[in-house]
């Protein structure tokens, strides 16, 4: 016997069940499940703590963790959805389900409105759209 124990090799997602997350999305449980080894690869090619960081995000975008690339970064911040700068499992989930073909078109206007609407405010003023705003929200 070694010292790892049997929940690092579980097939379904640790931290929610599988089904629950398949039920809020447009996922199937299938999906869930393959969207779970796709995330366990993303988040140990760095830091091997079963989380995604900003770096490990730009390294899966971009096969380099140092490259800064302000789209990028703003899908990471979209991602965050507990705003703590990691992405974990299920905002993982819920986050993609914004790109599943049958995510109905009103919830995929939201999200490219919250993309652009850089400092929060809830609308998109002309330097957020010039690229001269900032991406410092308050």
């Amino acid at each position: 016997m070694g010292c790892a124990s049997s929940k690092q090799f579980r097939r379904a997602p640790p931290h929610e069940d599988a089904a629950l997350l398949a039920k809020e999305t447009t996922f199937s449980l299938n999906e869930v499940e393959a969207l779970y080894e796709l995330f366990k690869k993303i988040s140990y090619s760095i830091f091997k703590d079963g989380l995604i960081h900003k770096e490990e995000f730009q390294l899966a975008l971009f096969r380099n963790s140092n490259r800064k690339n302000l789209f990028a970064d703003r899908i990471f911040d979209l991602f965050d959805l507990k705003r703590n700068g990691v992405i974990e499992f299920e905002e993982f989930v819920r986050s993609l389900h914004i790109f599943h073909p049958d995510t109905p078109m009103a919830d995929k206007i939201a999200f490219a409105f919250r993309l652009y609407d850089l400092r929060g405010t809830g609308s998109i003023e002309r330097e957020e759209v010039e690229g001269n705003g900032a991406c410092n929200p308050e």
